[in-house]
């Protein structure tokens, strides 16, 4: 598939104001010691992006697209010729599809923030625009092996990004938590100069709401004609509020403190947008309300298992994007009217086609972050010191080598990473 062009300019637009989103977010929920320091990197990671995007991944993910055979691409290297493909629609997928991978990368973002090396992210940014996310795009998107031919049960249906977007960025997202560890006291009980809560409310009410635009955009690809977007909006205007209902009156039962509210009320939307992602084109509204309070319950869960296995994950992105995104995954092979099990789909092709497209998406994604987030790790980049995430970033200057503190940069002042500050 490519970006439905009678949408590219809106698209395109809403998942803009989704990455300025996921920023604010981020922004919103960090401690007040590290908030400015999140802001800068996000358009560090997109300049690189853009650049690897250019050069090589956009060859990987729709050079020879339609062809079956190809694991990747194998064409339009540094931008050659792509511009003159019609079937590429001059450009247009290659800017859409550019800045649903900075998305995924500012999902990412929210798992290991406060507690990464600055130098961590144009890295992450780099591997994954270059090669672990074109890869899976060529597969699916690019109409490669998990593709047949149009109209075909055997086709994987992704449209909205459930699996390629949601199960891929929450995998990677999940992984890369886990390498980076904890944050100092997060979860021992010890001193830290701020306690972990959200910080800025205005922001993140600002930043969710245009990542709810933001992945509302995403899920206008999923059809192919102006009836089918229709359906995609009201459903996924459905499911996200129905979600939003669920999820508040969980996570708040026993929890009443303002940022659970929050929380609840803001995420449980977009998870309930992302279960019904790649279904919301070709559905009824009813499903579609089932569908939202199976995602309420979804993020309730997501929440409380990054509590009970003690993983640090500040942005609750399992809850929000990966579980919703496999339950969305999986979901086009019961429910679509045209292919699922429940209405024409008797065969279930399409349904396995779903099963075998979310484990190998899952499975891709998972090995590359250990391998990504291994390498930093060895090299003792994967998270800042102890100190530095106790005390926070205020007063510090980032040089070539590491993090300084003070106004003036001399060598009494000068202290490289690892060592911390002052």
């Amino acid at each position: 598939m490519s970006a439905p062009t009678i949408l590219v300019g809106t698209s395109d637009s809403l998942v803009y104001l989704g990455l300025i989103g996921l920023t604010m977010m981020e922004y919103g929920l960090a401690r007040k010691n590290f908030a400015d320091y999140i802001l800068f990197k996000n358009w560090i990671q997109f300049s690189v992006g853009i650049v690897a995007w250019w050069l090589i991944g956009f060859a990987f993910a729709w050079g020879n697209a339609g062809d079956h055979s190809n694991f990747i691409g194998e064409t339009y290297f540094g931008g050659e010729d792509w511009l003159l493909d019609k079937k590429r629609s001059h450009g247009i997928t290659a800017a859409y599809s550019a800045l649903v991978g900075f998305f995924i990368l500012f999902i990412i973002n929210g798992a290991i923030m406060e507690r990464a090396h600055y130098i961590v992210y144009p890295f992450v940014a780099w591997w994954v625009i270059v090669w672990v996310w074109p890869v899976i795009v060529a597969w699916g998107w690019g109409w490669g092996w998990l593709m047949g031919e149009v109209g075909d049960e055997n086709n994987l249906i992704d449209g909205g990004g459930a699996i390629t977007i949601y199960i891929f960025a929450g995998t990677f997202a999940l992984v890369g938590a886990i390498i980076c560890g904890k944050r100092a006291g997060k979860y021992d009980g010890s001193q830290v100069r701020e306690p972990f809560r959200m910080t800025n409310y205005a922001f993140y009410t600002i930043g969710a709401t245009l990542t709810i635009l933001g992945v509302f955009g995403m899920n206008m690809t999923g059809g192919s004609n102006v009836s089918s977007f229709g359906m995609a909006e009201v459903n996924t205007w459905i499911c996200g509020g129905m979600s939003s209902i669920v999820a508040l009156k969980l996570y708040t039962f026993t929890r009443r403190d303002l940022e659970s509210h929050y929380i609840s009320v803001f995420q449980g939307f977009i998870a309930g947008e992302v279960l019904i992602s790649s279904s919301a084109f070709d559905t009824t509204p009813w499903q579609a309300g089932i569908c939202g309070i199976m995602a309420g319950i979804v993020f309730f869960l997501g929440v409380h298992f990054h509590r009970i296995l003690k993983i640090d994950n500040p942005m609750h992105i399992t809850a929000t994007f990966l579980f919703p995104g496999f339950i969305g995954g999986f979901l086009p092979g019961f429910i679509t009217d045209t292919y699922g099990v429940f209405w024409e789909g008797t065969e279930g092709h399409t349904l396995s086609t779903q099963v075998v497209g979310v484990f190998v998406i899952f499975g891709w994604s998972a090995f590359w972050a250990i391998i990504v987030f291994g390498v930093l790790k060895f090299f003792k980049v994967a998270s800042l010191p102890e100190d530095l995430q106790r005390e926070g970033l205020v007063g510090c200057e980032i040089t070539q080598t590491g993090f300084v503190k003070g106004s003036s940069l001399n060598q009494d002042t000068i202290r490289p990473l690892g060592k911390g500050i002052e």
